[in-house]
């Protein structure tokens, strides 16, 4: 009988302990799921005045144009991340806003 007693406080003791950690657990994992929408589009999608800023960058010369990325942040505004590469294995990645202007992060 006080075994029974004994082990019937034990498993309530672990239940009042283990409870409000998972609990908390799951709202944490739960706190922040925001993030951006990035939607990978053809290089002739870009704005013109991106094709525009790409076209006068020396710095781009030599390096082939291989994938464009439509990326809208949370806040809702629009850039573009372009990739660039020269040869199998460099890359090159530039963000660009709608305007044309190069995004340094």
């Amino acid at each position: 009988m006080k075994s029974s007693i004994f082990i019937s406080a034990m498993l309530l003791a672990f239940a009042a302990f283990v409870g409000p950690t998972l609990a908390s657990e799951v709202s944490n994992s739960m706190g922040l799921t925001i993030q951006e929408e990035k939607v990978q589009i053809k290089p002739d999608q870009l704005p013109t005045p991106v094709k525009q800023t790409i076209a006068g960058d020396d710095s781009l010369l030599g390096l082939t144009l291989a994938e464009a990325w439509k990326v809208k942040k949370v806040d809702q505004t629009v850039y573009y991340q372009v990739v660039f590469v020269n040869g199998p294995v460099a890359k090159l990645w530039k963000s660009y806003n709608a305007e044309g202007k190069e995004i340094k992060e």
